[in-house]
């Protein structure tokens, strides 16, 4: 089941009226009917008529009627006037961001990331992991400032790409932005996963074994968790799906510090309005989260812990663009913003993805149209050992990936 159009038009727009530019809009839509268009600093009430394809509201005082064309255009009259809405993708991000970024674990984190097992040398088993691709530890502060310490499950083809190497910056990290964000989150965080090697979905139930059981990966682990907490700034604890549901709990077993955090339990990004059905219990269990969490988690000064919660789907207005100081310095704009992505046809919600059929060595990176092309990179032993084009032919690349 998708969800409907009228849901599908939330999202940031340019606004003109008869070829005049009215500046950036806003819409939001809390249900399949109702909503709201931020314009001009005033925000008109939007109705939405889900079998007609159309949004209606009154601006200036004159009623106007939007039929939603396509995910990327709202048009239709204001009176006597043209009005439009071109949906923007990739924003320009802040001069002043794009100055930022992060320089790495310090000393005593790194090695900590350092004592962390070879996996495939841990399990013996290669049909547990996609070893090749290394690990992908976190993406946050690890300075001690972090007031959420979130856990996932495994790094997916997004967060092992060579420039990136962090964690949730794909679809689910930008959804999982977006929950920060509503806690007014801006940096003060930091996530981790379960495993640091990326799990294949096929081979979970002898994952969650691994995850229980090995004591080399677990106590790489744990040390790194207990580093976390360790600088009393952490004021709750949330854990994102099965597999991290199941790492808190033998955490907690083997530090009784923990038990001192407030922890939440909600459902992995990925599963969050995944049918669009707008009756979605993951997302509600998220809204439950944010509206408990808001009375215990301190926001950063640039942050908005008093905006709208989620509503009964997940819209476009509810990912949130990953911030420039989670990745290092070499990593392109528009990784950590697939707005783009999720705006094209076919629409897709991740630049990155394992090729078809998975040799399992292999991320295919696909740009936004005239960024690059697109790179079939290839991994060895966690190492990245070259790139290829769509045609197959050898790319030069630097050590992180980028083309020369």
């Amino acid at each position: 089941m998708a969800a409907p159009a009228t849901v599908n038009a939330a999202g940031y727009f340019s606004v003109s009226r008869a070829g005049a530019d009215l500046g950036e809009g806003i819409v939001r839509m809390r249900t399949a009917t109702r909503g709201t268009l931020e314009l001009g600093g005033q925000a008109m009430t939007l109705i939405g008529d889900v079998t007609a394809k159309t949004l209606k509201g009154k601006l200036g005082g004159q009623t106007f009627n939007l039929k939603i064309k396509n995910r990327s255009l709202l048009s239709g009259n204001v009176g006597a006037d043209k009005l439009e809405l071109m949906r923007l993708v990739s924003r320009p991000i802040p001069a002043a961001e794009m100055a930022k970024f992060d320089s790495g674990p310090p000393a005593g984190i790194q090695t900590i990331f350092a004592a962390t097992p070879d996996y495939l040398a841990a399990t013996g088993d290669p049909s547990i992991f996609w070893d090749h691709f290394g690990n992908v530890f976190y993406r946050g502060r690890l300075d001690g400032t972090a007031r959420v310490l979130g856990i996932a499950s495994d790094p997916g083809p997004a967060e092992c790409l060579p420039f990136a190497r962090r964690t949730l910056i794909g679809d689910s990290g930008q959804k999982t932005q977006g929950f920060l964000a509503k806690l007014g989150l801006t940096r003060s965080y930091v996530l981790v996963n379960a495993f640091s090697v990326a799990m294949r979905p096929s081979a979970k139930s002898k994952g969650l074994k691994v995850l229980q059981t090995n004591q080399a990966i677990m106590t790489a682990r744990h040390a790194l968790y207990d580093s976390l907490l360790a600088g009393g700034a952490v004021q709750a604890i949330v854990a994102f799906g099965e597999v991290a549901h199941r790492a808190f709990d033998f955490w907690k077993q083997a530090s009784p510090a923990v038990s001192a955090v407030p922890v939440f339990r909600v459902a992995h990004p990925a599963a969050v309005d995944r049918e669009g059905s707008g009756d979605d219990a993951a997302l509600k269990g998220w809204a439950a989260a944010v509206k408990k969490l808001r009375a215990i988690v301190t926001p950063d000064p640039d942050g908005d812990a008093a905006g709208l919660n989620f509503g009964k789907y997940f819209t476009e207005i509810d990912y949130v663009r990953i911030p420039r100081w989670d990745f290092p310095k070499m990593t392109p704009a528009y990784v950590g913003d697939d707005s783009w992505g999720r705006s094209a046809t076919p629409r897709h919600n991740n630049c990155c993805r394992r090729p078809s059929p998975d040799d399992s060595v292999s991320l295919v990176l696909t740009p936004p149209s005239g960024l690059g092309q697109e790179l079939r990179y290839r991994y060895q032993a966690g190492v990245l050992s070259g790139a290829m084009n769509k045609a197959g032919q050898a790319v030069a690349i630097d050590s992180f990936g980028i083309e020369i």
